[in-house]
């Protein structure tokens, strides 16, 4: 009994972290080669690999400069994933990007009074974060993972 419970316990959690897609339709524990497949079906073309991650770019994705999705956590699965966009000449594409990722992850931005950072909860261990730098044209919005951290 105490193993079926942890079988369906475990189902249970894959099944929570496969809900959390987010852009470009990535998951976290999404397997790495589907992902890979999925992205160059939409455009995007790998520009750069290593052991923990890989780099795409698209040319067709306005502003996009990449896309990064790794897997630190070494399971042949997406533990975190990075986009960069290029939004100096495109100030809309930042309150487009709010709206999208609030309608994506339905839930309302927690804002920072003192920087322009956006932060999604996505519950346990997972998060997205969404900063403008310094010089105000390159945003980076982070699906980020604290087990990354943690292991």
């Amino acid at each position: 009994m105490k193993r079926y419970i942890l079988v369906v316990g475990l189902y249970l959690f894959m099944a929570a972290l496969m809900a959390q897609t987010g852009l470009f339709d990535l998951s976290f524990g999404q397997d790495l080669a589907e992902a890979h497949k999925a992205l160059l079906a939409k455009g995007f073309q790998e520009s750069n690999r290593n052991v923990l991650s890989v780099t795409y770019k698209n040319d067709q994705i306005p502003g996009l400069i990449y896309l990064e999705i790794r897997d630190v956590l070494d399971t042949r699965a997406i533990s975190s994933w990075t986009v960069r966009f290029d939004v100096e000449d495109n100030a809309g594409m930042i309150q487009k990007l709010i709206a999208d990722l609030t309608a994506i992850h339905k839930k309302e931005p927690v804002t920072s009074d003192f920087d322009d950072r956006w932060e999604w909860d996505l519950g346990s261990t997972y998060g997205v974060n969404m900063f403008l730098y310094e010089e105000q044209s390159t945003l980076s919005v982070d699906y980020t993972n604290a087990n990354e951290y943690w292991n």
